[in-house]
C-alpha cells in the first residue's frame, strides 16, 4: 500500500507551501516505511485518469488542505471532484480544510460527487466548515482538526524589532483602503519601524518548487517573523505564523469565516489577538505586546492529526 498526496501548490502563496512543508513531515514521521508520491495541483485535473494504472484500490490518496473547499477558487475544487470521481474505490483523505459556498449550484455538485464516495475522510479545521461538512458531505467521515501548519514550531529568539504588516491584495480582501491608512498612520506614530511584507513570493504561478526552494522561502519568512516586535495582518496563516514564531499579533477579519473560526485554536495564547473594530487597535496592541511569556506548544495539533491519520492509515509500528 502506498501514499499518494495529491493537489500540493505550485502557486506563490507562502501559506500554502506551509502546509505542503507540514503535510509531508508529518506522513514521513508516522510512516517512515510506506512509499509517498507527491502530484502538483496543477496536474490534477490532466494527470487524475493518466496515472490511474499506477494507482492500485488499495492505495490511499491524501488531498492537500487549506482553504479551498468551495467557489472561491473553483480550480482546485474541480480538481478534488475529478480526484473523487476517478479513484471511487481508494480510500481519500483530505487535509485539514476549510468550506466556503457562495454559489448553490456548485455546491450541488460538490454535494452530489463528494456524497458518491463511500470511503472519504474529510479534516475541517475549523467549527463551522466541520457543521458544513456534516450537513452537506454527510456520506463523508468528517473529523474537527485545527490547521496542520499549528502543528510546527518554528522559534528562534532573535533581537525584535518594528512591526511587520501584512494584508491581503486578492479577492478575500475586505480591509478598506482608509482603515490601512489609519493602522500605517498610528504604527509610524507608536513604533520605531515598519515593514509591508505578504504571504506570497510573486504574482505568477510558480512551478515545480523543489523541497530545499520550499525550505528557504519558509525559513525566510519565519526568520523575517521571529525578528518583528509585532505583525498585524488579515491573512489566516498570518496569525498562525505568528502563533508558532511565537511573535504578539493583532489580526483582522477577511472574506471567510476561516480567521475567525482558526482563531479558537489559538485562543489562549494571549500574544494573539483578533481585532474586530479599528477602535479597538490601540488596546490590542498594548495586550499583545505587554503579555510575557510568549510560548507556544504545537503539541495539541501533531497529536489530534496525527490520531486520525494513524487511525485511518496505519501504525507502522
Amino acid at each position: 500500500m502506498n501514499l499518494i498526496l495529491m493537489g500540493t501548490p505550485h502557486h506563490a502563496n507562502i501559506g500554502d507551501l506551509a502546509i505542503a512543508y507540514a503535510e509531508e513531515k508529518m506522513i514521513k514521521e508516522l510512516f517512515p516505511n510506506k512509499k509517498l508520491y507527491i502530484m502538483q495541483e496543477e496536474k490534477l485535473d490532466i494527470c487524475a485518469k493518466r496515472v490511474k494504472k499506477y494507482i492500485k484500490d488499495e492505495d490511499i490518496i491524501l488531498l492537500h488542505g487549506g482553504g479551498n473547499i468551495g467557489d472561491t477558487y473553483v480550480t482546485p475544487e474541480k480538481g478534488r471532484r475529478e480526484i473523487i470521481l476517478t479513484y471511487p474505490n481508494n480510500k481519500i483523505i483530505i487535509f485539514p480544510q476549510t468550506a466556503y459556498f457562495e454559489n448553490q449550484e456548485e455546491l450541488n455538485i460538490s454535494k452530489k460527487i463528494y456524497n458518491s464516495h463511500n470511503n472519504l475522510i474529510i479534516m475541517a479545521r475549523e467549527k463551522k466548515s466541520y457543521n458544513f461538512m456534516k450537513k452537506h458531505f454527510y456520506n463523508a467521515k468528517v473529523y474537527l482538526t485545527p490547521d496542520i501548519v499549528m502543528s510546527l514550531k518554528e522559534t528562534s529568539y532573535k533581537k525584535r524589532n518594528g512591526v511587520l504588516l501584512m494584508f491581503r491584495r486578492d479577492k478575500e480582501k475586505t480591509l478598506k483602503n482608509e482603515t490601512f491608512d489609519y493602522i500605517l498612520d498610528y504604527i509610524k506614530e507608536h513604533f520605531d519601524s515598519y515593514k509591508i511584507s505578504d504571504m506570497n513570493i510573486g504574482t505568477k504561478p510558480v512551478n515545480n518548487i523543489s523541497e530545499k526552494k520550499r525550505k528557504e522561502i519558509l525559513g525566510n519568512k519565519f526568520k523575517e517573523l521571529q525578528s518583528a516586535r509585532l505583525v498585524i495582518t488579515d491573512r489566516l496563516h498570518g496569525m498562525i505564523f505568528s502563533a508558532i514564531t511565537e511573535t504578539p499579533c493583532i489580526v483582522f477579519d477577511s472574506l471567510t469565516h476561516k480567521i475567525v473560526e482558526s482563531y479558537d485554536w489559538l485562543e489562549d495564547l494571549g500574544y494573539i489577538q483578533i481585532c474586530d473594530n479599528i477602535n479597538n487597535l490601540e488596546n490590542c496592541i498594548k495586550k499583545v505586546t505587554t503579555f510575557s511569556p510568549c510560548i507556544y506548544n504545537n503539541e495539541f495539533a501533531k497529536k489530534i492529526i496525527s490520531n486520525i491519520l494513524t487511525k485511518e492509515i496505519g501504525d507502522e509500528n
